[in-house]
């Protein structure tokens, strides 16, 4: 299965979901904000296959998170899903999710990670 970067800044949601991902297989690496998801970037062994990342975080939101992996050349081409609770949010956009992989709203089943995890 694949080696994903969660970056959930509520810890009962990132506990939950990292819960699920684990049971599903996955090798799962934390984050609580985009400034610690990019700590694991740097200090990994191996790069995550996928980035599966909240919008609306402190300091650092999803999409600056976005900005900076795609400007990475080692990063650029790690997969990348963005969660949401609110899908009209104007960062959310055609010149955003251009760079996204998926868009997953919250609140979302297993069966929609799942789907979602299956098309990337």
């Amino acid at each position: 299965m694949a080696h994903i970067l969660l970056v959930e800044d509520n810890i009962a949601m990132q506990t939950l979901l990292r819960d699920m991902l684990e049971r599903g297989g996955h090798q799962v690496a934390l984050g609580r904000t985009g400034e610690e998801a990019l700590e694991v970037l740097e200090h990994c062994s191996e790069l995550p296959e996928l980035i599966v990342s909240d919008l609306n975080m402190p300091r650092m939101d999803g999409i600056e998170l976005l900005g900076v992996v795609r400007h990475n050349p080692q990063w650029n081409a790690v997969r990348f899903i963005m969660m949401t609770a609110n899908t009209y949010d104007d960062r959310i956009n055609p010149e955003t999710t251009q760079y996204l992989d998926g868009v997953l709203p919250k609140p979302f089943g297993l069966e929609d990670l799942a789907s979602l995890l299956n098309k990337v």
